[in-house]
């Protein structure tokens, strides 16, 4: 997950679809088509010339309950990082 932060207080959650040197393609929620943003003179700008702050969240992979099985939930991990493999 990604947040886009505008100077004007909007903040946009998406997810990267990919990421380079300088640039960064997000799916937007709500938006059709993906959005590029650029990394110039060390700070990142939309396809519209807005300057905007990025904010990358961490994926929690714990097991929410204490009493789950360690086995149980590596195979349901290792599932479903198989399933997003496949998407890509």
């Amino acid at each position: 997950m990604i947040s886009i932060h505008y100077s004007n207080g909007q903040v946009l959650h998406g997810i990267v679809l990919a990421l380079g040197d300088r640039l960064i393609r997000v799916a937007v929620r709500d938006a059709d088509d993906a959005m590029e943003l650029r990394l110039v003179n060390q700070v990142w700008v939309t396809e519209d010339c807005e300057i905007v702050k990025l904010e990358f969240a961490e994926l929690d992979t714990r097991v929410p309950s204490e009493h789950a099985d360690p086995q149980e939930s590596l195979f349901q991990f290792e599932a479903q990082r198989a399933s997003l493999q496949r998407v890509m």
